[in-house]
């Protein structure tokens, strides 16, 4: 079996989009000591750290692995990456003086992600291709009837939080059937209106509603109603495609 790579996401305090991606394990923590107790204990393949944790930096955080790989040297290898995410220009180029890996933090981090672990084939295409809403093949569904077609979807944005709640409602219960009955059915519909991501989300939230876990279904479903904003975002700033 293919191994699942595991990220290490240190200095974040809130949800990164990142953290939806399939087949990746993610752990979070705030500052230098609790990533180093973590990598102590769990073998990591790629470390994302902000420049700035807490009251260090990623200059300080690099020495900190750098002791680390040659501690564990004759013991146990240690393989991780450091990625830096970057909000500034001086961040920039304090990371290439030190010869850091960095990526700025307003660009899109999981294609660089899918270069930087080893993920299965499979799993890199469906990334690379997933689209937040695919209208090429939106259009060719709908036989090009673009006025139809938005006036359905705006419906769908008018009531789509009803339909989370027929998820959420019997999940938080622990009545697992009626959620994933819940759960396929919105999946029909994210598949009819092209809405890749959410798809995808659905998913794997089929999959964990089936396992019976609970709090990681919660979870994915928040991730969830995260892509369905984002749909909803993008169809309104796409208003032109839906003229004829």
């Amino acid at each position: 079996m293919k191994h699942k790579p595991n990220i290490l996401l240190v200095g974040f305090q809130n949800h990164l989009e990142i953290e939806s991606m399939p087949n990746i394990s993610f752990a979070k923590c705030q500052n230098k000591t609790q990533a180093l107790e973590q990598l102590i204990e769990i073998d990591f393949d790629l470390i994302i750290s902000k420049f700035t944790i807490e009251n260090s930096s990623a200059i300080e955080f690099t020495e900190d692995l750098e002791g680390l790989k040659s501690y564990f040297a004759k013991i146990k290898n240690k393989h991780f990456k450091l990625l830096v995410l970057t909000s500034s220009q001086a961040e920039e180029v304090l990371c290439k003086d030190n010869k850091i890996l960095f990526y700025p933090d307003s660009l899109d981090l999981e294609s660089l992600i899918t270069k930087l672990v080893d993920l299965p084939r499979e799993v890199k295409q469906k990334l690379h291709q997933a689209a937040i809403i695919d209208f090429k093949e939106l259009f060719i569904r709908v036989d090009n009837n673009r006025e139809f077609i938005k006036g359905v979807m705006t419906k769908f944005f008018k009531v789509w939080k009803s339909r989370i709640e027929d998820i959420q409602t019997p999940l938080s219960k622990k009545e697992y059937n009626k959620a994933k009955d819940a759960a396929h059915k919105l999946k029909g519909v994210l598949a009819n209106f092209s809405m890749q991501k959410a798809r995808i989300t659905i998913i794997d939230l089929e999959k964990l509603i089936l396992d019976q876990d609970q709090d990681a279904a919660i979870f994915k479903l928040s991730e969830l109603i995260d892509e369905i904003e984002k749909a909803k975002s993008f169809m309104e700033a796409n208003q032109d495609l839906f003229k004829n």
